[in-house]
């Protein structure tokens, strides 16, 4: 049996993919929300119900359309050089947490809460959950094969990146797709754990969308935080200065794996810990840093790594926050490592880069 099922794709018209279909909104520099139909203003709307409105007359003009009939669609990203071989499918909950299906980062509470009222007011998921797979290079090499056909879309988007996808609905391309995941036993999930949590709380039997793509092809990009805290300079000095060395850096540092860079008082500087740990970057940041000088996470935000240092400092500058932190980047072996023993990472580990588009492929939630 295959882990991953062809289902009935939700797509625009061609002439509207440009206008409707977006990157996440942290590729977008200064974001306004307007009444314009497309995905950005729908998954960005404080309303709930506006946004389901917007949905609806979207289905409505005829914007997007439901395929009549069950498919797998392929979908190809480039960036730059690097390019990313998806395909695109939906999976059975039940399988999730077990051997086949797994997870590795903690979730918010909250933030489930919201993504199970946006999902079953929607009645729709708007993007693919992203997930990798272990492949060996025989696969690989037939994987590429899969995507030697015209594309039904290829558009250039607002992440830089170029973005191309296919419904497979030609007898030989079908029977290639399935022959292919049929081959897939295990399937990591590394961006969606919140709507995954979602779903599997909703108690409805959802099969979510997902999009598979090689471990080897998938990049993880830093995923930093800033902070508002209270404490003064000496106070925080005082209580990083017990686990780490502190270097003032006057120049542009190159960050290695096990340091955290920190941004105070217009000031870069490096963190190198006094003792060698086997735990994430990440997890040392929160255990012997963030944890001592917050009382709770309201005064922290998480800034992706796409963003740079110019938006750390930026932040800090509106004195909305104080202080900032950039990690070096968790590797994907790491992911894969904690999914396998059943561990999880704190919230926002990650950041993976490329991503898929809002809105190039949909899926109803409950049919």
């Amino acid at each position: 049996m295959s882990l991953i099922k062809p289902f009935k794709g939700i797509r625009p018209q061609k002439k509207f993919v440009k206008e409707t279909s977006f990157p996440n909104i942290n590729y977008i520099n200064n974001y306004k929300k307007n009444k314009k139909l497309n995905f950005l203003n729908i998954l960005n709307n404080k309303s709930i119900y506006k946004a389901k409105q917007m949905l609806l007359k979207l289905e409505e003009k005829k914007i997007i359309k439901e395929d009549n009939s069950d498919h797998f669609y392929l979908y190809k990203i480039t960036n730059k050089k690097k390019i990313l071989f998806g395909i695109v499918g939906k999976i059975n909950l039940q399988n999730y947490d077990d051997k086949k299906i797994l997870g590795h980062e903690k979730t918010f509470s909250e933030r489930i809460k919201e993504r199970k009222e946006q999902l079953l007011k929607f009645n729709s998921q708007i993007t693919p959950i992203y997930t990798a797979y272990k492949i060996n290079k025989i696969f690989h090499a037939k994987l590429k094969l899969l995507f030697k056909s015209k594309p039904n879309y290829s558009l250039k988007s607002k992440d830089n990146c170029k973005h191309e996808l296919w419904v497979v609905n030609k007898p030989r391309l079908i029977k290639s797709v399935q022959n292919y995941v049929n081959k897939i036993r295990k399937i990591y999930i590394c961006d969606g754990h919140h709507r995954v949590q979602a779903m599997l709380k909703s108690r409805r039997k959802i099969a979510p969308m997902i999009i598979a793509f090689p471990y080897e092809q998938v990049n993880i990009l830093d995923y930093n935080r800033v902070v508002k805290t209270s404490l003064n300079f000496e106070k925080i000095n005082k209580i990083i200065l017990k686990n780490f060395f502190i270097k003032n850096l006057k120049h542009n540092n190159i960050l290695k794996k096990g340091e955290i860079e920190m941004y105070l008082n217009k000031t870069w500087y490096l963190l190198k810990p006094l003792k060698k740990s086997k735990d994430l970057d990440v997890t040392v940041l929160k255990k012997f840093i963030l944890d001592r000088i917050l009382k709770n996470n309201k005064n922290l935000k998480f800034i992706s790594g796409i963003k740079g240092k110019k938006a750390l400092e930026k932040l800090v500058g509106s004195k909305k926050y104080n202080l900032a932190f950039k990690l070096y980047p968790t590797d994907i072996s790491q992911v894969i490592s904690f999914a396998e023993n059943k561990k999880f990472m704190p919230q926002k580990s990650t950041w993976f880069h490329p991503k898929p588009l809002d809105g190039l492929i949909c899926s109803r939630i409950i049919s």
